[in-house]
């Protein structure tokens, strides 16, 4: 630090540097930064006598090992030499792919910044229930249905759900999906103390969540020397959806927690998700009889159907439902009555969705996308999909949120949950939508998604040549984050 200047070296900086005194008998003639992804995914063969936990565990000492399946490198270096390299590693021409001087720059988010001027302002999140300090979540949730907005509410109340369920007289089974558990989560502590206070508590850890294996894997651990019922997924499915479900000796003994992302505490700081705390009884009865499923059926693929009218859950209706919903606003605009569909996703890529997609917009009916990663649609072309909007919105917090609204005369049909349209959400998991029945939960909803629509800050649009373009349309400025805030907190109290 010199003249009140902070100065950050990168280590490759460094490493270069040095390579001369390294090196002392080489003459260095140039140095590049490279990349190299190897393959992250676990083969596993399913046998009745191994733990799946300690199959998993001697699999991951192999992933450093795994064959290469990416080269990232400094666009400066040689054709010559990155062929040389390509050809040694035994790649894929597709898989060697030009980027900057600098790789891995996830890492500069770690740094302990003092200058207030590179740091977002404090946001204090807000508090998203009026409860009394002595009051019960779960007979507020009875009272009214909640929807949690991450990370503009404060996570707190989602820990006291899990905690109240662990020491609530009523309370005789909690039911739960973990997809990435926290560090040092306080819901696994939660649901280890209700086991030791007598509760029945089955948890389904998802093994193979990639990269965050090992710490499931010491969390199910814990969890199973506590008393709890852990069911780890099959091997060719993985168990992506977020719920969780309380049965209690009340009138009406179900109390449910439906969510987008995951129950995790950490990502809640800065992943924006959408969380229903609700008592709709024959909503969470559905949630049970998958859970039932889930818990006691070997094969999900085999297991037979479930009859719901209320979730959608892929493997049993999930596509099919979707595909309807899609078709349903087709039909309206052929007889000249209002349409339209309005999708929030992560990533947009199963093929058979995308063409319903085109079909519905030839058909007439106008189309929203907010798609932050991958997409595969193509907005904008004449007769496939003029009637198709796709914009993404980078900001200070990922957006996370699934959110499915369809037109439907008016009366908006509105879902959430874990899915988004890729081949393995819809086909190869376990994932979990919900709807929302209640009105003015679905205008809040609808709220946030036209503060997104109308962002003209941080959102870009993707035009038919599959390029991001800035949206700039001038005055007033709405970045769709901080309205977002604004909006939420003019109807909720302060702590």
């Amino acid at each position: 630090m010199a003249d009140n200047k902070v100065y950050i070296l990168f280590l490759d900086d460094i490493v270069e540097y040095c390579l001369q005194f390294i090196f002392k008998r080489e003459l260095i003639v140039a140095a590049f930064n490279i990349k190299l992804t190897r393959d992250a995914s676990l083969d596993l063969i399913e046998k009745e006598a191994v733990d799946p936990a300690d199959l998993i565990e001697k699999e991951l000492s192999k992933r450093d090992k795994g064959k290469a399946t990416r080269f990232l490198y400094d666009s400066g270096v040689s054709g010559p030499l990155i062929e040389r390299l390509r050809k040694y590693l035994d790649l894929k021409k597709t898989a060697v792919v030009a980027g900057g001087r600098y790789h891995n720059l996830k890492d500069l988010g770690s740094i302990p910044l003092k200058d207030k001027n590179l740091q977002y302002p404090k946001r204090p999140a807000l508090r998203p229930l009026s409860l009394d300090i002595n009051g019960s979540i779960f007979t507020a949730i009875v009272q009214q249905e909640r929807l949690i907005h991450t990370p503009y509410h404060s996570y707190d109340c989602i820990l006291r759900f899990f905690n109240e369920a662990s020491i609530d007289r009523e309370v005789t089974d909690i039911f739960v999906t973990l997809y990435r558990i926290a560090s040092d989560s306080q819901i696994a502590h939660a649901l280890i103390s209700a086991a030791k206070n007598g509760k029945n508590v089955f948890v389904i850890v998802e093994l193979k969540a990639r990269f965050d294996e090992a710490n499931n894997i010491r969390w199910a651990k814990s969890m199973k020397a506590a008393g709890i019922k852990i069911v780890y997924t099959e091997n060719e499915l993985k168990i992506h959806a977020k719920i969780a479900l309380i049965k209690r000796k009340a009138e009406l003994p179900y109390i449910g927690l439906l969510s987008t992302g995951n129950f995790n505490e950490n990502t809640s700081k800065f992943y924006t998700d959408h969380i229903l705390l609700t008592s709709h009884q024959p909503m969470l009865h559905e949630m049970e009889t998958l859970f039932e499923k889930l818990l006691h059926v070997k094969k999900i693929k085999q297991s037979g159907n479930l009859l719901l009218n209320h979730l959608l859950i892929a493997q049993f209706n999930l596509y099919e439902d979707f595909i309807f919903l899609i078709d349903r606003e087709i039909a309206h605009a052929a007889t000249g009555h209002s349409s339209g569909i309005i999708l929030k996703l992560n990533n947009l890529e199963e093929e058979s969705l995308i063409s319903k997609l085109y079909e519905a917009s030839n058909a007439g009916v106008n189309i929203q996308l907010i798609i932050r990663g991958i997409c595969r649609l193509i907005p904008g072309v004449p007769d496939q999909s003029e009637r198709i909007s796709v914009r993404r919105i980078v900001d200070r917090y990922l957006e996370h949120g699934r959110v499915f609204i369809f037109e439907n005369l008016g009366n908006k049909a509105i879902y959430l949950g874990s899915s988004d349209w890729m081949n393995r959400n819809i086909f190869h998991r376990i994932e979990v939508c919900f709807p929302i029945y209640d009105e003015t939960l679905k205008n809040e909803i609808i709220d946030l998604i036209n503060l997104q629509l109308a962002d003209n800050v941080q959102a870009a649009i993707i035009d038919s040549e599959l390029s991001n373009r800035p949206v700039n349309t001038g005055y007033p400025a709405i970045r769709s984050q901080d309205e977002i805030y604004s909006y939420l907190s003019a109807r909720i109290p302060h702590t």
